[in-house]
């Protein structure tokens, strides 16, 4: 599955390609300032897009004919490769793939967010119904470094696929998907965290 960072840093360098076919010092550092986790991406983007422009335009130093190539080649690489993922619908991604992509796991994450294991756990298992708390949301999208869309998406996925916890043999296996609310107030949470958690921001 392709790295959702991946596609990221690829629609960042695009734009960058665009916005600046000849990158100075003061829009590469604008840039880099703008998306600092992507710095070392926009540095040797804009090195091979200055070697290019500079041998296009035959500039004062010499530059051999493999070099040229070499960073022509590169630019289309990283132009086609941009062009691509642009072109490609938004997959949805679960929120499992998301956190494994990170090296996350959801205990330390409900541990780090001070919520019940099991309101995230509801959540990545397709137990939690719309709406969603908006603390919640945007503190599972934080945690993760996922957009607002990016969160729907994985919602979705998971909605559309429960997860089933364990079932007696006798048992079929079924599973309750509950409000967000109600989920967060079950929860063995002290009365000032389920408070917290469903107040309005």
């Amino acid at each position: 599955m392709t790295d959702i960072r991946d596609k990221e840093r690829d629609r960042v360098l695009m734009a960058f390609h665009k916005e600046c076919q000849k990158p100075s010092v003061e829009q590469i550092l604008e840039w880099i300032k703008r998306f600092p986790k992507y710095a070392d991406d926009i540095r040797a983007h804009a090195a091979v897009a200055r070697d290019w422009v500079a041998g296009v335009e035959g500039a004062d130093e010499e530059v051999s004919q493999s070099a040229l190539d070499t960073a022509y080649s590169n630019a289309l690489n990283a132009i086609y490769s941009a062009q691509k993922n642009e072109a490609q619908p938004n997959v949805a991604t679960s929120f499992d793939d998301i956190a494994a992509a990170r090296n996350i796991d959801p205990v330390d994450m409900a541990d780090e967010m001070d919520i019940a294991r099991g309101v995230l756990a509801d959540l990545f298992d397709g137990a939690m119904l719309r709406p969603v708390r908006k603390r919640f949301k945007d503190a599972v999208c934080a945690m993760l470094q996922i957009t607002g869309a990016m969160f729907e998406g994985a919602h979705d996925l998971a909605l559309a696929n429960p997860r089933f916890g364990h079932a007696k043999s006798t048992d079929t296996p079924v599973i309750r998907a509950r409000s967000c609310d109600e989920i967060i107030r079950d929860s063995p949470m002290p009365p000032e965290r389920i408070r917290y958690w469903l107040e309005e921001v």
